[in-house]
């Protein structure tokens, strides 16, 4: 199928210069692709979404598909991570997780009232317990230890 050229169109148009042999460099061959159109950031905190901080028993009742209800304790705040996007906080009443924090991140689209349960889970609070950080075991050996260890490797190399 040969491809026609409208009236409208002029020479340039019609032919590449690569085409043409013209050597004309007036217009590229293709058009640059349009920038990404970036968001504008407001400097400072989000704002607090009026109809996501109202969202608590919703997000009480999200808990409930990964905790019984008797873990659930209070609601202790919210905090806003993005415009539209929010973080209620529950006391967690869970055996061994004295000082955690239930959270439910919750999020709504422009102009929506309809609001959308968009992540839930158990984080350290901070009055929590937590583990220390990891030490290797080899660094964790005392010296008896460490000498059991260099005969175990000594026997292995030998056989």
């Amino acid at each position: 199928m040969s491809e026609q050229s409208s009236p409208e169109q002029s020479d340039s148009e019609q032919s590449s210069p690569e085409q043409s042999g013209s050597g004309s460099t007036d217009a590229p061959a293709t058009p640059a692709p349009a920038e990404p159109v970036a968001r504008k950031r407001r400097p400072g905190k989000p704002k607090v979404d009026p109809v996501l901080s109202a969202a608590v028993e919703l997000a009480h009742e999200a808990l409930h598909e990964i905790a019984a209800p008797e873990q659930v304790g209070d609601h202790l705040g919210v905090s806003a991570e993005e415009d539209r996007l929010l973080t209620h906080r529950f006391a967690a009443d869970k055996p061994g997780y004295r000082g955690w924090e239930w959270f439910v991140t919750v999020a709504r689209a422009p102009r929506a009232k309809k609001v959308t349960v968009c992540e839930i889970g158990l984080l350290p609070g901070d009055q929590a317990l937590i583990a220390p950080p990891w030490v290797p075991w080899l660094e964790r050996m005392n010296d008896e230890e460490k000498q059991a260890h260099q005969a175990e490797q000594a026997d292995s190399e030998r056989s």
